[in-house]
């Protein structure tokens, strides 16, 4: 019995065989995952070998194409930074396909790995985040879905330090094009519910038209997060949720957050569907954080460093082969104020620690910033 050539196997975008050619140029190398209306499928270029993400879907969907209209927009984002780009797409006979961006890991699976970020990542991510919605704004799109899952860092070489937004399946567009003009398209009263329950907006919840500002919105709560647990995080209703979103005061939410985040939320709230987000503003205070910390994008991300344990372990190793040479002084009542003060303002644990008469050594030093933004 011959073997089943993988160009004419079944062509089922929920089960593309491995080694099936698409296009002309894309060898099926493995599936990365499937949702209600197709699957999304590891490939390679079968002339260069690169590597790329092939999303397949169904041309027989019922409600329309959603791999459409994600064409649609990454053709408008081509060349911009901190989104998923586009190098192919077409429709076959029984599904239509698109070739874009193999990406690394979802920021959902790091914070798995690492659900209490420090401020130096929670404040760089933003900024990344932000950068993308921008990007997408700026074609006339709102994303709809601003999640964990929906940021993915890159694979490889200077992009494994870029958050790159993906999954346009549920966005808009809030602009109406004509004959060459752009204006602003007439909000809805009464929508359907778009979104995640535990990222949408408030204003989500109350079935209004969603606009830029409901994206960032969810931008905020992605970065609250990364320091500790949403207020709403226990409970399991959608309205439930929403509720909450409009009870708990803005000091609560930013709690953990440096009071940068608070002022972005401020300037939040002075917006509606038809104003323009201060973009600039909301950088300047999420890289106000960075300058005064002495923060660099080029440091590492909390994913990028070794384990919490291993450093907690070559730092006590290190500590305990030193002790015998360190001197301590009965602290002053000014010495444990300093102490205090030191840690409810953990920006300042970069700088020189009063209680000891010495100085501190840089595993030391290491040891107790770790444990003020693990433990």
């Amino acid at each position: 019995m011959s073997k089943k050539n993988p160009s004419t196997a079944n062509e089922d975008p929920q089960n593309l065989v491995k080694g099936l050619i698409v296009g002309k140029r894309w060898r099926i190398i493995d599936k990365l995952g499937e949702g209600g209306c197709g699957s999304v499928y590891k490939v390679e270029d079968i002339q260069t070998f690169a590597k790329a993400a092939l999303k397949a879907e169904s041309n027989f969907v019922k409600g329309g194409s959603v791999l459409k209209l994600e064409v649609q927009i990454l053709k408008r984002l081509e060349g911009r930074k901190y989104v998923t780009q586009l190098f192919q797409s077409a429709k076959k006979k029984t599904y239509s396909y698109m070739v874009m961006t193999l990406l690394g890991r979802s920021l959902n699976e790091l914070f798995k790995q690492y659900p209490i970020c420090t401020v130096s990542t929670q404040v760089r991510v933003g900024i990344n985040i932000l950068y993308g919605l921008k990007q997408l704004h700026e074609v006339g799109y709102i994303h709809r879905d601003v999640k964990p899952a929906n940021l993915a860092i890159g694979r490889r070489g200077q992009a494994i330090h870029i958050i790159h937004i993906l999954d346009f399946g549920l966005s808009r567009e809030y602009v109406i094009r004509n004959n060459g003009s752009v204006k602003l398209r007439m909000p809805r009263t009464n929508t359907l519910f778009r979104g995640t329950v535990r990222y949408c907006s408030a204003n989500t919840h109350t079935r209004s038209e969603q606009g830029r500002p409901d994206d960032l919105w969810s931008m905020i709560y992605v970065l609250v997060e990364m320091r500790g647990p949403l207020p709403w995080n226990h409970i399991r209703g959608k309205d439930e949720i929403g509720m909450a979103k409009f009870q708990t005061l803005d000091t609560t939410l930013c709690r953990n957050s440096p009071k940068e985040l608070l002022d972005i939320i401020t300037h939040l709230r002075t917006l509606d569907y038809y104003t323009r987000p201060n973009y600039f503003y909301i950088y300047e205070r999420l890289h106000n954080v960075m300058r005064e910390c002495n923060y660099k994008f080029s440091d590492p991300y909390d994913w990028e460093q070794p384990s919490t344990a291993t450093s907690i372990k070559k730092s006590l190793t290190y500590i305990g082969r030193s002790l015998s040479r360190i001197h301590f002084h009965t602290p002053s009542s000014a010495d444990m104020y300093n102490v205090s003060s030191y840690f409810k303002q953990p920006r300042k644990l970069r700088k020189s620690f009063p209680v000891f008469v010495i100085r501190l050594s840089s595993n030391l030093r290491r040891l107790i910033i770790i444990m003020r933004f693990r433990f």
